[in-house]
């Protein structure tokens, strides 16, 4: 049986210009970022020594917190930040009608204080989580029906409808969740969260502002979604936050496949995460409930960090990515291959109102065997819509966008196949520019769905089990409540327990019927490995229903579960990033993103960071801080998030970051192999 880890698909033949190298994970270039170090070094700018005294007067006296810190800490298990807020997903009412559409692309401005006026026009604004253009429909509060209008909503505004036996879900503009007609009466606004979606505060508008808990938002910028934070913390939390972490500063790590050591010049300054503790899990639940995330364990320990003058973290993105969960197969070329056939006989089975430029013997035909002109005339199509939306931009692949435009004006040969084996996700993106000069409803393909990967479905299951258990309360066996021995989590341990359970369950013959002989005698091989279970799952994806119908004898009937069919991948990963600054720097030490076109300060030149004068620069002032997404409003990575923290040119800065994940932050860490 071969091995079970990950294989790269063979690297395409190279063509006239070669494809961009794919990065690592937060890579960098070694020479690049080395050299301003080593001249800061000399400069005496820099030093890798973590015991200098802090530019921070830190104030005297007992300090105000919101906390007792000499009370018992209760096990993170048994107290409350463990426990979370449930979906509540709207019921289906077979006897409701299709809603009326009265508009399309409405800003949310347009409305915003108009609920009086909604509701004399008998109309609702219904939003994607995060957007803000929506669609306008006829509603009043004696229909009801808000699974109806919420189905009819999200297909208007082009979400996924496989998704939505899942479950649906309307929010308000304070992102709380809508159950009854009085509900989105009260606004007449309301925002569609489809399956197990998480919340994100809509920016609105650059320079829009909020009141969330006593604490005011403030957007910065769009995209990224980057809000400037007041009124979250206080002095002397800041002085608090620096005492506790002060004496545990270390060179800051960064998980890159070129840090082999785990550190990289690309990082250069100092951090600390503090203890759990009173004043640690108060910051958990303040970001958790500001973010309207379900449960303050989505929430990472605070982490001190400081930068001396010339210190620096590059340009990179929060969330990780140095580990493939789901196993990297792609068919693009074939997917593309099965459009271009079905799109050349569909062209030749229309009668002659085809458009000209797609008619055979013209250059947008699609003509698979053809590798020049044919596939040249698509990916030029493709550029120009590209060009108009900022497309490289916002999916942070500018240099795939010159590497195409390159070799289409080189009239280089085979393009889109090398193109789709590295960046498959932008076939779709394709086939629509194509389909934008087809213009005609019967040239709209629509790409077969593949199943949920049995790792998707393991993740989607632990997030379900999790949200059961609090549903379920005190009706729950005791070994799978929070502190219970079997309690669900996304740690390695849950796996190999799981893998316990199904070989106690089945003999070796019962097991092998199901996974197969070779892997059955792996399974006990390796059943206390390390992702054993992932490993597996990947393979054979009839283990995942042995592990939940293993867990599931355990757990009761009350835990039943049913296999979604279609559903977006759901992995452990980070979601949002709170930074707060703890002191005013004299010079320097702003937060840039690089991909936002808004500024906040121009003219900014830091040495050793040249990104620092591109984008949105956030200066580091004290008692405010940087709120920003590292996933969408539908809940994938943005690399438009992308982000570094600038050298201060005079004095240091300290900071702290909450980190918030979409599931639990010391699980997902685990799952990860971060430990946590």
């Amino acid at each position: 049986m071969g091995d079970t880890k990950n294989k790269q698909p063979a690297a395409p033949a190279p063509s006239a210009n070669p494809a961009p190298t794919k990065k690592p994970a937060n890579g960098v270039n070694w020479l690049v970022y080395l050299v301003p170090v080593l001249l800061a070094i000399a400069a005496g700018l820099y030093s890798f020594q973590a015991d200098e005294t802090p530019e921070i007067v830190l104030s005297k006296g007992p300090r105000q917190l919101a906390v007792n810190m000499s009370a018992p800490l209760v096990d993170k298990y048994r107290s409350d930040v463990v426990r979370i807020q449930t979906r509540k997903l709207l019921e289906i009412d077979a006897t409701c009608a299709e809603p009326t559409l009265l508009a399309t692309n409405v800003h949310i401005t347009t409305v915003l204080g108009q609920t009086a006026a909604l509701r004399e026009a008998n109309a609702v604004l219904l939003l994607l989580n995060g957007e803000n253009e929506g669609v306008q429909y006829e509603w009043n509060a004696e229909v009801g029906c808000l699974h109806a209008l919420a189905k009819a909503a999200a297909t208007t505004l082009g979400s996924d409808p496989d998704y939505f036996p899942n479950g649906l879900r309307l929010m308000n503009s304070d992102g709380r969740p809508i159950t009854t007609a009085a509900e989105l009466d009260a606004e007449r606004i309301a925002y569609i969260l489809v399956d197990f979606q998480l919340w994100v505060w809509p920016g609105i508008e650059v320079g829009h502002s909020r009141i969330v808990d006593g604490t005011t938002l403030t957007t910065l910028s769009l995209s990224p979604l980057v809000y400037g934070v007041e009124g979250f913390f206080t002095s002397d939390e800041t002085d608090f936050a620096v005492e506790l972490g002060l004496e545990h500063l270390q060179r800051s790590p960064v998980d890159s496949t070129e840090a082999k050591d785990g550190y990289h010049a690309d990082r250069t300054s100092f951090t600390a995460f503090l203890d759990d503790s009173a004043y640690t899990r108060d910051f958990r639940t303040r970001t958790s409930s500001l973010a309207r995330l379900p449960s303050p364990v989505y929430c990472e320990r605070m982490q001190l960090l400081r930068y001396q003058t010339g210190q620096f973290f590059r340009k990179h993105e929060d969330y990780f990515s140095s580990k493939n969960f789901v196993e990297e197969t792609t068919s693009a070329v074939a997917d593309y291959e099965a459009w271009a056939t079905w799109a050349a006989a569909t062209i030749d089975s229309l009668p002659e109102a085809v458009p000209v430029e797609v008619q055979e013997g013209h250059p947008l035909y699609p003509k698979v065997a053809d590798k020049t002109r044919w596939q040249h005339a698509l990916l030029r199509a493709f550029l120009a819509d590209a060009a108009e939306t900022s497309y490289f931009e916002a999916k942070a692949d500018v240099e795939w966008g010159d590497w195409i435009k390159v070799n289409v004006d080189n009239k280089a040969s085979g393009i889109l196949e090398q193109l789709l084996a590295s960046k498959d996700y932008m076939l779709p993106d394709i086939v629509a520019a194509w389909e934008k000069r087809a213009r005609l409803p019967e040239l709209h393909y629509t790409f077969p769905k593949k199943p949920p990967s049995a790792v998707s479905q393991y993740f989607r299951w632990i997030r379900w089990a999790k949200e059961r258990v609090e549903d379920v309360g005190e009706a729950a066996p005791v070994p799978v409540r929070t502190y219970g021995r079997d309690y669900p989590t996304y740690r390695m341990q849950f796996q190999t327990k799981l893998i316990k359970f199904v070989l106690e369950d089945h003999t070796k013959e019962e097991l092998a019927a199901i996974v197969g002989s070779d892997w059955a005698d792996w399974l006990e091989a390796n059943k206390d490995a390390n992702d054993a279970l992932l490993q597996i799952l990947r393979k054979v994806p009839a283990m995942f229903d042995a592990v939940v119908e293993a867990w599931t004898r355990r757990a009761g009937d009350l835990f039943t579960y049913t296999k979604p069919v279609q559903f977006q991948h759901f992995e452990p990963n980070r979601f949002v990033t709170m930074f707060l600054y703890l002191n005013d720097v004299p010079e320097g030490g702003e937060t840039v993103f690089p991909y936002s076109k808004e500024r906040l300060v121009t003219g900014i030149e830091r040495e050793g960071m040249a990104e620092c004068s591109e984008g949105l620069a956030v200066p580091a002032k004290r008692l405010k801080a940087a709120f920003f997404y590292d996933q969408t409003g539908q809940n994938v990575l943005d690399p438009r998030s992308l982000h570094g923290g600038c050298p201060p040119a005079r004095g240091t800065k300290f900071g702290a970051n909450l980190f918030t994940w979409n599931a639990d932050a010391d699980e997902g860490s685990n799952a990860w192999g971060f430990g946590g």
